[in-house]
């Protein structure tokens, strides 16, 4: 049951991309150093405005210590994303790993509309699924519009 918990309390609900999409990974700070490391290939699996789920060869280290960029494209959509590993967990020969987006309001707007889009060409005929994650969205906004007027 508490498993259970753990995942519905996310903060917004993940998309997940079936077949995965191809994105770049690379270390961008350490301990507060910039750096540029080499871009990795990496299979992204699923993704929120807030989050992202990727598969990859490389062991990255979980800490807010390190800080990755993440280079993803699909559709018309182009996005260079920065956060924080903060878990991996080990899948036959490849590492999987959640990450942390560091982003602003209007990025995570961004994100919704290119995810939004992503799913309309994944499901084209699921009305409901649509539906639902543009309530859900829509909601989550909102939310968002009442803090900041409090503010």
């Amino acid at each position: 049951m508490n498993d259970k918990l753990k995942r519905v309390s996310r903060k917004d609900v993940r998309i997940r991309l079936r077949g995965g999409i191809q994105a770049k990974v690379s270390i961008v700070h350490v301990f507060d150093s910039s750096v540029e490391t080499g871009h990795t290939s990496v299979l992204l699996n699923d993704m929120s405005p807030s989050g992202l789920q990727f598969a990859a060869h490389l062991r990255f280290p979980v800490s807010r210590d390190y800080t990755i960029r993440v280079l993803i494209t699909f559709g018309e959509w182009q996005f260079s994303l920065i956060g924080h590993v903060v878990w991996r967990r080990r899948e036959e020969n490849l590492y999987v790993y959640g990450c942390e987006l560091l982003s602003d309001r209007s990025l995570q707007a961004a994100i919704v509309q290119a995810l939004h889009q992503k799913l309309q060409r994944m499901s084209p005929n699921r009305d409901r699924i649509h539906r639902i994650y543009r309530e859900l969205t829509d909601v989550h906004a909102s939310l968002g519009l009442r803090v900041d007027a409090k503010s």
